[in-house]
This record gives C-alpha cells, structure tokens and sequence, in this order.
C-alpha cells in the first residue's frame, strides 16, 4: 500500500529536537511492519491551528496526481490542534478515498472502529466551531451595546478604524445634501441618481477609486451610521463614533 507520512511541529526549535525525528523514525518502523510501501514522510514545522499549511498543501498535491492509498500521522492532537482543521482533512481524504492511519492511537479509518472514533473526532469538531461561532457573536454583541463597531466592510466616508475620512466624508455630505435639493424641486427617483452620477463626475469625486455607480449612491443614503444609529442583527444603539449626517437631513432624503 502506498502511504505517505505527515509529522508535525509547531516551532523551528523542536523541529531541530527529537519531535519530528521520533514522529518519523515510529512512522517508518509501523511502516516497515504492515509492509507498507512509505514513499516519503513530509515534516510540516507550524501552528497545528492553521488550516493552510505547506506539508497538507503538499500531500494534497500528491494526493490529486495519484498513487496515494493511505496517510500515517503520529496521533491526530500532535497533528492537529485544531480539530475543525482535523475534520476538513478527514473529509478531503474520504472524498479520495485515502486511509488515515494514526500510529500512536492505533486507529485506521478503514475499519469500523477507525471509522467510528475518526467521526466522533469530526463531531467534536462541528461542537468547536458552533462555539468559537457563538464567542464570536456574544463578544460582536457586547461590542455593539457598548457602541463599538467591530465587524462588516468599510464605510465609505470613514477610515478602516472609523475615524472621518475627510474626502470621502466631503463627497457624503454633497451627496445628502444634493439629492435632497433634487428632491425638493420634484426630480423623479431615476431623474436624479441620473443627475448626480453626472455632477459626481464632473467633480472627480469617486467611489473607492472608481467612478460612482447608481447602487454606490443607493448604499450610502441608505447608511445609518452616518447619523450614529448602529445596527447589528435585531439590535440598534448609538455608536460612538463621530457623525456625519443629522437624523433630520437622513430622513428627508429617503424615499
């Protein structure tokens, strides 16, 4: 059986130690004694909570050219210390149809006993991420009652830390408070996106570098962190941040 080894560690130094080496020379003799046919060991010297990493990026590529029937790894923690990133590689190796082996453990995912602790593993996994999910949304939650911005895109009219972007902040302004005039004088909606596209133009204002579209105007007089509301889920407050459009003029410019 053609099997390629994956030993793992986390930083240079124990690379240089016994880690990798003990891994290997373990591997080799499992090998040796099932009449494996290893073909290589590939040393992987990172973080085992990195998803992407040059050794599984590697293996992948052996994988996919073909000739590969089983994967050995010492044990799936020294592996993985992530057992969302184990699932993920678990997965890829099912979808091509590779055994793992983990030496240590004594568990081979082409037996039912293998199979069964492989997928208890994955359901860990699944379990790991809904609560990093749910950290995640509890901590974004406290930060919104406390006023704090803490997810999404840029806003366009504010830098990335939501500080006043000051020409962008300048072309807000003009747009509020041109649309508004437009809608005073009884323009129809299509009549003054039209005309402002033209008058944004003729100013060189732009919209991340390039020129104004009608959907950039749109998402901008829609925003309502521009008047201090911040909104997230089913939650709205005020934020903290500085503001660039008074509710009253927000208001009137909406159709």
């Amino acid at each position: 059986m053609n099997t390629i080894a994956l030993v793992r560690v986390s930083t240079q130094l124990q690379s240089e130690g016994t880690g990798l080496e003990f891994q290997s020379q373990k591997i080799k003799q499992y090998s040796e004694l099932n009449d494996f046919n290893l073909l290589k060991t590939i040393s992987d010297v990172a973080s085992g909570g990195l998803e992407t990493r040059d050794g599984i990026e590697e293996l992948k590529g052996d994988i996919e050219n073909g000739g590969v029937d089983c994967v050995l790894i010492w044990n799936v923690s020294r592996c993985f210390r992530s057992m969302v990133h184990f699932s993920k590689f678990y997965e890829y190796l099912k979808q091509h149809n590779v055994e793992l082996i983990s030496v240590s453990e004594g568990i081979r995912s082409s037996r039912k006993e293998g199979e069964m602790l492989f997928g208890i593993m994955s359901s860990i996994a699944g379990y790991e991420k809904d609560l990093i999910k749910e950290r995640m949304v509890s901590g974004r939650i406290t930060k919104v009652m406390n006023g704090e911005r803490a997810y999404g895109k840029k806003i366009y009219g504010y830098t990335p830390d939501y500080k006043i972007d000051n020409d962008e902040a300048r072309v807000v302004k003009y747009i509020f408070k041109k649309v508004n005039s437009l809608k005073n004088k009884d323009y129809p909606k299509y009549k003054r996106t039209k005309h402002l596209l033209k008058l944004l133009k003729q100013n060189g204002y732009t919209y991340n570098g390039n020129e104004f579209k009608n959907y950039n105007i749109r998402d901008i007089l829609k925003q309502k962190f521009y008047t201090g509301v911040l909104e997230y889920s089913d939650i709205t407050t005020q934020h903290n941040y500085q503001t660039l459009i008074s509710k009253r003029l927000f208001n009137q410019v909406q159709d």
